[in-house]
């Protein structure tokens, strides 16, 4: 069995007393309670990595159904669609109380 490693680290007066408090409070040692915070803290962290990646991934999904529906509609017999859709686009966007940028949902030049 490998021996722990001990990690060290300054705190003020008050925030030492206030985790020996919180520690005490979960009937825990200080130490066990530190190491649980450390391990939810690494955890947190990967798992903010996959969000991350995941949202990298849907962004760039957007992205692609944007530019192929922009094209759809801009090809579609009736030439007033696509211009009409970004009219309803926008007119939802201040329904929902976001501001639609004129990067988003395709534009009307070239």
């Amino acid at each position: 069995m490998t021996r722990p490693k001990s990690l060290q680290v300054h705190v003020s007066d008050d925030l030492a007393a206030r985790v020996r408090a919180a520690a005490l409070r979960r009937d825990l040692s200080l130490s066990e309670w530190i190491r649980s915070l450390l391990m939810r803290a690494c955890d947190d962290d990967d798992l903010v990595s996959r969000v991350d990646t995941k949202v990298e991934r849907m962004a760039r999904q957007s992205v692609f159904i944007m530019v192929g529906v922009d094209a759809l509609l801009a090809g579609h017999p009736d030439n007033r669609l696509r211009e009409r859709a970004h009219q309803a686009y926008g007119r939802k966007c201040k329904e929902l109380g976001l501001v639609a940028a004129t990067d988003e949902g395709g534009s009307n030049e070239a």
